[in-house]
């Protein structure tokens, strides 16, 4: 393929291989595709405990490239910029992406797909990280859905498209380009001793996931409507750490509850509506993206606030 210039697959919060538009898009461009994450300002701004997890879910899915015959090119810096860097070091042509909902990262990718193509990049970004793109579900009167209810009644019955296999092999460049090393960026760092317990029950990757959502359909979901909320019992899906990084894509767990509610497993429903809560949220955060720093209503910035940390009250809460 040395006649086929290369495409970036620029990875973010869809760190699998399975279930993936952007890198179907990649590999139809025909040529190498070099995979490339990039530590930037919002990587930085996580907290301890999901900069860690990050740290791990990226470690993972450089092993599973590695078995693909690919790998995973890390770099550090704006986003913009490292993308240039690694176009001009391998004469990529075309960058493909999945998307992110929240103003931040709108903006960003906005002004990076912008910016490469009036240099004659071929920058596309894909859906992926959702069952349906926010802007395509609407209220009769053309607006977004401010209730959760009428929602779900609107897209219970959509067709969701069956998620593609992983590839069997990923086409890699003659030659990669330089990477920085994962260990050096020590994304743990802030948990400190917290990792080793942590540790113990994470479970961490695209395998684990499908192990656990095959798990939980198969043992748990047809009473996931009462054992969700029993803390005692493992009674939940454990899918949200993989779904928040994209190690299992959200067509894939709609698909599994969809069939296990065939195969007459009544919570299964229930299952399905959680992953609409899940979008319901973004749907929330895609049209008043305000949500990120202020209440979603004015009316409730008037609600009293008690900023005594001491009381009875607050050391009850904190310590529950």
């Amino acid at each position: 393929m040395s006649g086929t210039a290369p495409t970036i697959l620029w990875l973010r919060r869809d760190l699998r291989l399975s279930d993936h538009p952007a890198l179907s898009a990649a590999l139809a461009e025909g040529g190498p595709v070099i995979p490339l994450f990039i530590r930037d300002a919002a990587t930085d701004s996580l907290g301890a405990a999901p900069k860690w997890r990050l740290g791990e879910a990226l470690g993972v899915l450089e092993e599973a490239l590695k078995a693909q015959g690919s790998g995973l090119v890390l770099r550090s810096g704006a986003a913009l910029d490292v993308l240039g860097a690694v176009i001009a070091e391998t004469g990529a042509r075309s960058v493909h992406w999945s998307r992110l909902y929240d103003p931040e990262a709108i903006a960003r990718d906005t002004a990076v797909k912008s910016a490469l193509r009036k240099t004659g990049i071929t920058a596309e970004s894909h859906g992926g990280h959702l069952l349906f793109e926010p802007w395509t579900v609407q209220t009769g009167q053309g607006g977004f859905y401010r209730v959760y209810t009428p929602l779900w009644r609107a897209v219970k019955d959509r067709e969701v498209a069956a998620p593609a296999p992983a590839p069997g092999r990923l086409p890699a460049p003659e030659h990669w380009p330089q990477s920085e090393h994962l260990a050096d960026w020590d994304l743990g760092r802030a948990v400190h001793r917290g990792a080793a317990i942590i540790g113990r029950h994470a479970a961490i990757g695209e395998e684990a996931a499908h192990r656990r959502l095959a798990h939980f359909t198969a043992e748990i979901v047809g009473g996931y409507d009462t054992s969700r909320d029993c803390v005692a019992e493992d009674g939940t899906s454990r899918l949200s750490a993989h779904l928040a990084l994209g190690e299992i894509g959200p067509r894939t767990c709609w698909h599994a509850g969809l069939r296990a509610f065939h195969d007459g497993k009544p919570g299964a429903e229930t299952f399905l509506k959680e992953l609409v809560w899940r979008e319901f949220a973004y749907h929330l955060l895609y049209h008043t993206p305000h949500l990120t720093s202020d209440n979603w209503r004015q009316a409730w910035a008037a609600f009293p606030w008690n900023e005594d940390a001491t009381t009875p009250e607050a050391v009850a809460w904190t310590q529950g």
